[in-house]
């Protein structure tokens, strides 16, 4: 029988393979793991379905697979190959995931009736045209666009050299790329490998070492991609003075350490910003643009980024507002524990409606977050500092952070953005004011 990827969670198309745990040959027990799966930045195990002998592996550690796709061959507990199976692979020809969209639309069936005479050659995009230049040897105009001309000049290649692969011998990237592979082969400079895994070139400017990428980064590029291009940000900055949420701090940090939790300046954000976020609702919201609708949520899902070795990963602790200050400490600090140690479940990376970036335990100033979509905001926190402030008549030292508020500005205006802003602000300077419903 082929064993297929199964359903793994709602809006989850597919992930990337990380890890084969089996080998053609071994003997498996029903709900034993064959792979290791990264999707969503967790890494899930994909059990087998019965008991039987792996007799063909149909994926590799690195392969991005689909819902549906089919992983390993597996004979039953007899030995025998259930029948009716073919022993070719179906390998998805499906492309990296930092070039998949964001909405995953079914593909097109291929066409089979010829191209119309009347057809036209696309138009090249604006910027990308030919243009004729004179080769340096001959004078002969050479076909290539701009991008790829600034491509040839960066590696040290002479166009006129190069051999274009498309119509008319228009010069691509790759032919350039290529080119350069062949002129390193020819010299003798073949890459070689470092103790990292990776391949080292000799260029005329000297050595490069490539890696591949890895899966997480591919996922971490594609999202901020999107964001970066789909939302327009807006970013508010603001100053609260928490020189006395710093003395609440240090007065119960050791209740909250006896009690087996820390409290962290992010548990207190997270308090913070649930305040605000019922004060201003559209912080809250995601926009459904295909129905023209604004989705507001009733609950409270405050996502954390999290630095970890592999890359930027952001669990999500949830229904903050129906949880205790030390509830939240203790939640926290085991997602951060277990994120970083990539053991953190996949419900536990979704349903954020807001993010909470703290940096100044690295040391960092103010920063621009980016937005994770679909949420329409996100809060970044720099480095306190002590800030000499004009009060009474006098100068005081006071420890002032530095904040950032990104806003999706679509669906949040400018004034909404500063009063959100302010009310966080209002909230950092005076804590147990919040409590007390001032």
């Amino acid at each position: 029988m082929r064993v297929e990827l199964p359903f793994l969670a709602e809006g989850v198309e597919g992930g990337d393979v990380v890890q084969l745990l089996v080998h053609e040959g071994d003997q498996v027990a029903e709900g034993q793991s064959l792979l290791e799966l990264e999707t969503e930045k967790a890494t899930v195990p994909v059990p087998a379905p019965a008991a039987g002998r792996i007799t063909r592996l149909l994926v590799r550690q690195g392969d991005h697979v689909k819902v549906g796709q089919a992983l390993v061959e597996l004979d039953g507990a007899d030995g025998e190959k259930s029948k009716g199976q073919t022993s070719t692979p179906e390998r998805s020809a499906v492309a990296p995931a930092s070039q998949s969209p964001p909405a995953v639309e079914a593909a097109a069936p291929p066409s089979t009736s010829p191209p119309s005479k009347t057809e036209q050659p696309a138009r090249e995009p604006a910027g990308e045209k030919s243009v004729a230049a004179s080769s340096p040897s001959g004078g002969a105009a050479i076909p290539a666009p701009p991008s790829v001309r600034r491509l040839a000049r960066e590696l040290g290649v002479d166009l006129a050299q190069v051999k274009g692969s498309e119509a008319g011998g228009r010069i691509t990237a790759e032919d350039v790329k290529a080119f350069v592979r062949e002129r390193t082969r020819r010299s003798g400079a073949s890459p070689g490998k470092d103790d990292r895994g990776g391949k080292v070139f000799t260029t005329m400017y000297g050595t490069e070492r490539r890696e591949a990428l890895p899966s997480i980064r591919r996922k971490i590029a594609a999202n901020m991609t999107q964001a970066w291009t789909t939302i327009p940000h807006v970013h508010q900055f603001q100053e609260a003075d928490i020189t006395d949420l710093m003395e609440l701090h240090k007065r119960y940090a050791p209740e909250f350490k006896r009690k087996g939790a820390t409290l962290t300046l992010t548990s207190l954000f997270i308090k913070a910003l649930v305040h605000a976020l019922k004060i201003y609702p559209q912080l809250n919201a995601t926009l459904d643009l295909t129905n023209g609708e604004v989705v507001y949520k009733d609950y409270y899902n405050i996502g954390v980024a999290v630095d970890t070795p592999a890359g930027l990963i952001v669990p999500v602790v949830h229904q903050v507002d129906q949880k205790e200050l030390l509830q939240i400490s203790l939640e926290l600090a085991d997602l951060a524990e277990r994120t970083r140690k990539r053991e953190v479940k996949l419900e536990e990376l979704r349903g954020a409606t807001f993010t909470v970036s703290n940096m100044g335990g690295l040391g960092a100033g103010p920063f621009t977050p980016i937005i994770y979509p679909p949420q329409v905001g996100i809060l970044g926190v720099g480095k306190a500092r002590m800030t000499a402030v004009y009060r009474d008549g006098q100068f005081v030292p006071r420890r002032i952070l530095q904040l950032c508020v990104a806003y999706d500005h679509r669906l949040v205006d400018g004034a909404v953005g500063a009063r959100f802003t302010n009310e966080i602000v209002k909230v950092l300077e005076d804590f147990q004011g919040m409590f007390l419903g001032l």
